[in-house]
């Protein structure tokens, strides 16, 4: 018309249900960012039995503290989960830099390995201060997927014809043959370090060091309980390393 438009009826029927659709829209994004927010809800994460004894563990009871309605589902192993596929929210891995699609990867302190021994052993047999010195003791090896990592790699080349009194596919054994006095082993120094039982022989090798990486699967990575948490794990793990160096370990 000359005065302007003016909708048929079909068109104000056809306004009048957009405008609904519009508001159930927004009632819905409102209700999504609401739960976003709420810190509750429970966060599937993975790592390695390593590094699940030294930082997750410790690390949970403090977060439970601060966060109760938030839980954590723990999956230990050493297989690689597929982040980006779903198989868990978030990974704590010793690693080079992560790669693919899905996934957002924050780098932590790097890690390091040497070579350890009980007290009681060095008492008695001494300890080996440089490469050179470890044939002459025995060894506490490494079976199944922990005989791949790189520490126990590089002390068997060092080892040589040394004997092995003991091989173990468990780190949690591993560390008590260790304590009992049976040889000389690999460990991480966040592991090793943590055990007073336990004494590095020696600083640990130039190329016994790896990356760290905390990596969450993009998809929950806004979620606040998620986002909680890995700030959370990030700092205890920062915190952890500080607290490392100023031992002098």
């Amino acid at each position: 018309r000359r005065t302007g438009l003016a909708p048929t009826p079909a068109g104000a029927l056809a306004a009048e249900s957009a405008e609904r659709i519009e508001r159930e829209a927004q009632a819905l994004a409102q209700a999504l960012e609401a739960r976003q927010r709420t810190l509750s809800g429970s966060v599937r994460l993975t790592t390695s039995e390593s590094l699940a004894a030294r930082f997750i563990s410790p690390c949970l009871r403090a977060f439970r503290q601060k966060h109760p309605d938030v839980t954590i589902e723990l999956l230990v192993t050493d297989e690689r989960l597929d982040l980006a596929r779903g198989d868990a929210d978030v990974a704590l891995r010793a690693s080079s830099n992560p790669q693919g699609a899905g996934i957002v990867a924050r780098r932590r302190p790097d890690n390091y390995w040497t070579i350890y021994c009980s007290q009681g052993y060095a008492a008695e047999r001494g300890a080996p201060r440089r490469r050179e010195d470890i044939p002459k003791h025995d060894i506490v090896g490494m079976e199944g997927r922990m005989a791949k990592l790189e520490g126990w790699l590089w002390l068997a080349e060092a080892a040589g014809d040394a004997p092995i009194r003991c091989r173990s596919n468990s780190l949690t054994n591993l560390i008590s043959t260790l304590k009992a006095g049976l040889g000389l082993g690999a460990l991480p120094t966040i592991i090793g370090d943590a055990e007073p039982d336990l004494m590095r022989c020696f600083a640990p090798p130039a190329e016994l060091r790896t990356q760290m990486w905390l990596i969450v699967r993009e998809e929950v990575k806004t979620y606040a309980h998620v986002r909680a948490f890995t700030d959370f794990l990030a700092d205890y793990i920062r915190a952890a390393n500080v607290a490392a160096e100023q031992d002098g370990r």
